[in-house]
């Protein structure tokens, strides 16, 4: 009975540990909602924070010879939706390259073909391509 009791305090007390990793401020919700599911992700990606723009790549040439989780700011136009989330980017340069926009990088603006834009987010190298994560889009 005793070990019985001592397992089920430790589990209750892992459990309460692991909640308490997930969770911040006392809210109910994950760290970074965005990443809700991808707990590597909720560890790794810090809105805000310092952003060195010198090791960053700024064409979407360098982005697409560029290693995974390399920084970018481009600027250029959205040409074409792909699907929900994904759409082709044409650099100022050109060249074309696939992005994914999250939800929350619109900022609730509506962006069209015709509208210049910067895009900032990272090189994302998945199955033998490339494409660029879109963290936040800023109207020209």
């Amino acid at each position: 009975m005793k070990t019985k009791a001592i397992i089920l305090s430790t589990l209750l007390a892992v459990s309460a540990v692991s909640m308490a990793q997930g969770f911040q401020d006392g809210q109910n919700k994950p760290s970074n909602p965005e990443h809700k599911g991808k707990p590597e992700m909720r560890k790794h990606f810090q809105p805000g924070g310092y952003f060195d723009e010198s090791k960053v790549v700024k064409t979407a040439q360098d982005a697409l010879n560029a290693a995974d989780d390399t920084p970018v700011l481009l600027e250029g136009q959205i040409i074409k939706q792909v699907d929900k989330e994904d759409f082709i980017f044409k650099d100022v340069n050109g060249t074309e390259i696939q992005i994914e926009v999250s939800r929350k990088a619109w900022k609730g603006q509506t962006i069209t073909p015709n509208d210049k834009i910067e895009i900032r987010g990272k090189v994302d190298k998945d199955w033998g391509k490339t494409e660029i994560e879109v963290k936040h889009i800023t109207k020209k």
